[in-house]
């Protein structure tokens, strides 16, 4: 019985620390894929500072680090994977905005071309 209750014990005890190895884990495999110098948002598990912003610079073992530019100042900030929810990689515009910002350019460019050649007698 005795044997049982310890062993239910370091079965649950252990259970949270595996957790967070799995999470680390995943997190670094994930910024071994993004590259360098590439924007990513990075949550943070701690509450003061829950998200940062800004260019992934290196990957360690057990961190990484990412420059951040605040009121005109750059500064590189060391995070450990411990510390970290989730990281994504902020991309630019997607493709469909770059073709509606192109089409409605051009839509504006043709609707003052047609109202500049159209004589002013018949507007």
């Amino acid at each position: 019985m005795k044997a049982t209750a310890v062993l239910l014990i370091i079965v649950l005890i252990s259970q949270p620390f595996s957790t967070a190895t799995q999470t680390q884990t995943a997190i670094k495999e994930q910024l071994d894929e993004i590259p360098i110098g590439k924007t990513i948002e990075v949550r943070l598990l701690r509450k003061d500072n829950n998200k940062i912003k800004g260019k992934l610079m290196s990957v360690s073992s057990e961190s990484f680090e990412v420059q951040t530019v605040q009121s005109g100042k750059e500064s590189t900030e060391k995070i450990a994977f411990a510390d970290v929810k989730s990281v994504k990689e902020k991309r630019g515009m997607t493709t469909t905005k770059k073709v509606l910002i192109v089409a409605v350019g051009v839509l504006v460019v043709a609707y003052f071309i047609v109202l500049a050649t159209t004589p002013v007698a018949s507007r």
